[in-house]
């Protein structure tokens, strides 16, 4: 797949019977070296990999022009002007078609990659807050809808800004990316995971109950366990998580999320007692 921001070039070419049949087979012929031209112009200008940013193919469309007609004007001695002028306006016309399919690529694969973007948290590549705000929107109706249950699973990471005062920055968002792995590898597909800011983050869970769910936070746990060990951190992570199912907790996204951070805090209290 061609990167994000990148066009591949698609060569240049046109059959000789899209030419007026009053031509002659020697501008046929005419025509065939002509096109050889333009293609090993795009055959130059695509060297390494063949692949150019947007303005670069525009530049070398000109120069693809440019030599078109520069070929044409070696044989205006040959062929008469209407000629030539027939044939000039057909190879420029196949060049247009081919830019534009060209150019419409790349827009509809930077559309694509832009929209990505927007909906991505770009440290942990997980889905961001605006993301969760319409996925919630959409899953709680179709829970209303249909009398089903929904989970929502809010999580934050332990003392997460001792992390950061102790070992910086860098530490801390190795912590965030750790999490991310082991809250997205736990949950299935159907499952959206998403970070919700600074060290909050989020799982919804149609079609499950919160019963379900104490099953995958302790793998969650097992699993940040083996991560934080296998990437060499020399602190403890640990995450606290509140639980709210629709419609046993609640009956809206605004009592869910209210549900979920209340247990979330007591979660935490409970683990800090303990601690103690």
């Amino acid at each position: 797949m061609t990167a994000p921001g990148k066009i591949q070039f698609i060569w240049f070419t046109v059959e000789i019977n899209h030419m007026p049949v009053s031509f002659s087979e020697t501008l046929e012929q005419e025509q065939v070296q002509l096109l050889r031209v333009a293609n090993g112009c795009f055959e130059k200008l695509a060297a390494g990999g063949g692949e150019k940013e947007l303005d670069e193919l525009l530049a070398a469309t000109a120069t693809i022009r440019q030599t078109v007609d520069d070929v044409l004007m070696q044989r205006a001695d040959v062929f008469s002007k209407d000629e030539l002028i027939c044939l000039q306006s057909a190879l420029h016309a196949t060049l247009d078609e081919r830019i534009q399919a060209v150019i419409k690529k790349y827009c509809q694969q930077r559309f694509r990659h832009l929209t990505e973007q927007a909906w991505h948290d770009s440290l942990t590549g997980l889905l961001n807050r605006a993301a969760f705000e319409r996925r919630m929107n959409e899953e709680v109706a179709r829970a209303q809808r249909h009398r089903r249950e929904l989970t929502l699973v809010l999580f934050d990471v332990d003392e997460f800004k001792s992390v950061n005062d102790s070992f910086g920055h860098q530490a801390g968002d190795q912590v965030l990316v750790c999490v991310a792995k082991a809250l997205q590898s736990s949950f299935r597909l159907s499952d959206p995971v998403f970070r919700y800011g600074g060290d909050e983050f989020i799982a919804l869970c149609p079609e499950t109950s919160g019963a379900v769910i104490e099953s995958v936070l302790r793998r969650i746990e097992k699993q940040l366990l083996v991560m934080v060990s296998e990437a060499g951190f020399v602190h403890n992570v640990g995450i606290s998580w509140g639980i709210a199912s629709l419609p046993t907790d609640a009956s809206n996204a605004y009592e869910m999320m209210r549900m979920a951070d209340q247990r979330l805090y007591l979660h935490k209290q409970d683990k800090q007692e303990h601690h103690e």
